[in-house]
């Protein structure tokens, strides 16, 4: 049996990783932020007293000529940067184009930007692909489930709403109810808008009268059955 051992890289979180990367490669990304940093007055003022004391401001560090806010690569004000930055982190195969929330942590495990989450909603909001391939923020629902098979005739029923047919002596409503065991069912008109008591009352003389009470009643929750019950 062959075992693999975990070596010191692999125990390093990915958003510190990237930041070795980041900090120890010098790229045409790198030195753009470092012109935020030579073009912003307040953070000009903060690396001149980082390297005078480097204890003078609380949450910012100044390590292998990198300024850094919280353990992350500061990024002053430049609009078309911070887009750039949030593209490399959406756009691409690595990004996926993913939601907010995921592109701000991908963004924030690396680099500080002032008002980030709003300009990553922005950003999403206005991207063309995210627009046109919206996907569903929901659990996946897994398998479905079938129905217990009853045992007995009438122990377990479905009913269901049929509505918009044409109007005969007034009614345009139709309940079904459905025995699942036989898949013997009642059809009985009502008039619209029917009410929970004009819907009882017709259940207790045509179901209940011939068949007792269900042990269970299955229904499609539509906003037809819900709006009544």
């Amino acid at each position: 049996m062959r075992l693999s051992i975990a070596d010191a890289l692999s125990r390093i979180p990915s958003g510190q990783l990237s930041i070795m990367i980041m900090t120890s490669i010098s790229t045409p990304l790198m030195d753009e932020i470092r012109m935020t940093w030579a073009s912003d007055d307040s953070l000009k003022h903060i690396i001149r007293d980082l390297l005078h004391d480097p204890r003078s401001h609380p949450h910012y560090t100044w390590v292998n000529n990198h300024l850094n806010r919280k353990g992350k690569i500061m990024v002053g004000h430049n609009p078309a940067l911070h887009n750039k930055l949030i593209t490399l982190y959406h756009d691409t195969a690595a990004g996926g184009h993913s939601g907010v929330v995921v592109t701000a942590q991908k963004v924030g495990s690396l680099f500080y930007l002032k008002k980030q989450q709003k300009h990553i909603w922005q950003f999403v909001r206005e991207c063309s692909i995210c627009q046109q391939n919206k996907h569903e923020n929901v659990l996946t629902p897994g398998l479905l489930q079938h129905l217990p098979i009853p045992l007995a005739p009438f122990t377990n029923i479905s009913m269901d709403f049929i509505e918009g047919l044409s109007k005969s002596e007034g009614k345009e409503v139709i309940l079904v109810v459905v025995n699942r065991f036989s898949k013997y069912a009642h059809f009985m008109a009502l008039v619209y808008p029917y009410s929970t008591s004009s819907v009882a009352r017709v259940f207790m003389d045509n179901v209940y009268k011939l068949h007792g009470l269900p042990a269970t009643i299955v229904s499609d929750r539509d906003p037809v059955f819900l709006s009544h019950f």
